[in-house]
């Protein structure tokens, strides 16, 4: 199948801005159960990154060995399931950890248990991009395409870290969002997958 060249800088924009979204998110969701301390925004900052950073090195891995798009997609629609999933649970779970860990170790479990899974889905995206755009665009280069891939995923981290803050959050609330970039994550796995299945013979 054929790649327009704009639509995985568009897809690593989108989850780039995810990212952020549920970050910024993940904070306000723990905030009630052991406070909007330096502990609470710690842990998180510290999930993602640490979720984001095996992500990218298993991405990297996985692109090699599965270099398709169904694979591409197929993590992107799981990001979104895994994320609707481990919230629900996250959410009936947080007032009993609440109640049995410290405002120092809660945060951080918490944040694990929601977070972790569905930040390294998102973060092997972004090398399996570079991967399938370098092998559908050879002419654009390896490095090029790194750049672009990486720039536009950190430009959508900026967006949805702005739009977080200053409109979905204020506007819409903390649980709709979630939901929201969720079923936003599963669409644009399962959308483009159901595509490839109906032109794939």
């Amino acid at each position: 199948m054929p790649l327009n060249r704009h639509l995985l800088p568009l897809v690593v924009f989108l989850t780039g801005a995810s990212v952020l979204v549920v970050e910024v998110l993940a904070v306000r969701v723990l905030s009630p159960f052991y406070g909007n301390t330096i502990f609470t925004v710690s842990s998180v900052i510290s999930v993602v990154l640490l979720a984001l950073s095996v992500g990218y090195y298993a991405g990297g891995i996985a692109a090699e060995r599965h270099p398709t798009l169904k694979w591409f997609f197929g993590l992107l629609m799981s990001s979104g399931l895994v994320l609707l999933l481990l919230y629900l649970v996250g959410s009936m779970a947080l007032p009993t950890l609440g109640d049995a860990l410290s405002i120092e170790v809660g945060p951080l479990v918490s944040a694990a248990l929601m977070f972790l899974l569905p930040a390294l889905l998102l973060g092997m995206l972004s090398p399996y991009a570079v991967k399938l755009q370098s092998l559908h665009h050879p002419e654009q280069g390896v490095g090029r395409v790194a750049g672009s891939i990486f720039f536009w995923s950190t430009l959508g981290s900026i967006t949805g870290s702005l739009l977080a803050g200053f409109v979905l959050i204020p506007n819409v609330g903390i649980d709709r969002v979630m939901v929201a970039v969720g079923v936003l994550l599963f669409a644009l796995g399962f959308v483009p997958l159901l595509i490839l299945g109906v032109k794939t013979p």
